[in-house]
């Protein structure tokens, strides 16, 4: 299915303003390798299409398309109930593709992310 040019945009926009904890978690999911998985960053993923017939997107942080795993990164601004029911609704929609969604906050990432990379290691299993 063609992604429409405004998603791909947004996901390329998305790609060159990473936070930090994504750049570090994105720098060691490359270098560890995980199990040799292939992982996207800022991906769309074709969710459902509308009662207008307009197709839904979701941009997810990262992507494991083969093993259906998504990693989403939390800041602090997802604490807002308008935003965690955001993810809330993000997450009801991937797990309907069956896709599984991992969340790891800011200070997790930057504070241990070795421990981060053992737990996305596990999902694997």
């Amino acid at each position: 299915m063609k992604v429409p040019n405004i998603i791909k945009q947004a996901a390329r926009n998305l790609r060159k303003d990473m936070t930090e904890s994504e750049k570090i978690l994105w720098e060691n999911i490359r270098r560890w390798k995980i199990l040799w998985k292939i992982f996207y960053k800022q991906k769309p993923i074709f969710v459902f299409t509308e009662n207008n017939w307009f197709k839904r997107y979701i941009i997810v942080d990262f992507v494991s398309l083969t093993d259906k795993i998504v990693i989403e990164v939390d800041w602090s601004i997802h604490n807002l109930k308008e935003v965690y029911l955001l993810d809330k609704t993000k997450e009801t929609l991937l797990n309907n593709l069956w896709f599984k969604v991992i969340r790891f906050t800011n200070n997790e990432i930057i504070n241990d992310i070795h421990n981060v990379i053992i737990k996305i290691k596990k999902e694997f299993n």
